[in-house]
């Protein structure tokens, strides 16, 4: 049998893609993350506006709560490791089952829009991931992350929700409604606030507000899923990342979609603080 490894970024990307693959079962103690953030894009085949670094104090609180994963950034973060892997309906080149689809909590950083992410560097001509045509996080290749976070502008407005966002079958994703401003160390301040509320709380209230505080400019949505309407709703008013994350095993482990399976039913709530839209 061929030995199916990810391309090499460094020693380190090697070590650590190993590493994730021997992760425990989906439902077990599995504190991993997975970080990819764009920060530069300037000349690099994906123009946009350059960012502010908003993840380094995220990883290394993670870090101290005893969680182990990896953080790529600008060059060494790609578009494909957040693609489906499981076959070449989503996309050439997928990597997620390696990346971003094989940690308990993946976080994107960079730039977006309406269910898509863009990345700083073009790879494989490639500077965009789509939600509906690209990403199956949760379920197919992977099939490991149960939390996700991205943090850019509009991909989880609320209008597309039901056409790309509710294509990943995660216990609970967070993201925008609108383009927010988010200062260095909020996405660190939302994690460690789940150890005393929840996620949904943590992150509406964490995110929400701009330079300077208490502006209250930016639009954080927290989606919750469930098998059931019940299900949905006490895992929206209870899940803490940080403080019962065994309390909450990942619900769909069991009836996830395999590869090019279509997802079984399922109910999603959001919380939002709402203050304007893209």
């Amino acid at each position: 049998m061929k030995l199916h490894l990810p391309p090499p970024r460094s020693i380190f990307a090697l070590s650590v893609a190993a590493a994730l693959a021997a992760v425990s079962p989906p439902g077990q103690a599995d504190t991993t993350y997975f970080i990819d953030e764009s920060t530069d894009f300037t000349g690099n085949g994906c123009q946009n506006d350059d960012l502010n670094t908003v993840t380094a104090t995220l990883q290394t609180a993670l870090s101290s709560a005893g969680w182990s994963g990896s953080r790529y950034c600008n060059d060494q973060a790609w578009p494909q490791d957040f693609m489906e892997s499981c076959s070449t309906n989503y996309g050439s080149g997928g990597l997620d089952d390696y990346y971003g689809d094989n940690a308990l909590f993946s976080v994107y950083a960079g730039h977006g829009n309406k269910g898509l992410l863009q990345w700083g560097y073009m790879r494989n001509g490639v500077c965009t991931v789509d939600f509906s045509a690209n990403m199956r996080m949760g379920s197919m290749g992977g099939f490991m992350s149960g939390y996700a976070a991205y943090i850019t502008s509009c991909t989880l407005n609320t209008s597309s929700l039901v056409g790309e966002a509710n294509w990943q079958w995660e216990n609970q994703q967070f993201g925008y409604h609108n383009s927010p401003w988010v200062k260095d160390d909020q996405p660190r301040d939302f994690f460690n606030g789940t150890t005393g509320t929840t996620n949904r709380w943590s992150w509406v209230n964490n995110m929400e507000d701009r330079p300077y505080w208490f502006t209250g400019d930016n639009s954080p949505i927290a989606v919750s899923y469930g098998a059931t309407a019940s299900e949905c709703t006490n895992i929206q008013n209870t899940a803490k990342l940080k403080g019962q994350l065994s309390t909450f095993p990942r619900w769909y482990y069991q009836s996830g979609p395999s590869c090019n399976q279509g997802q079984p039913p399922f109910f999603y709530c959001y919380y939002i603080y709402d203050n304007g839209g893209c």
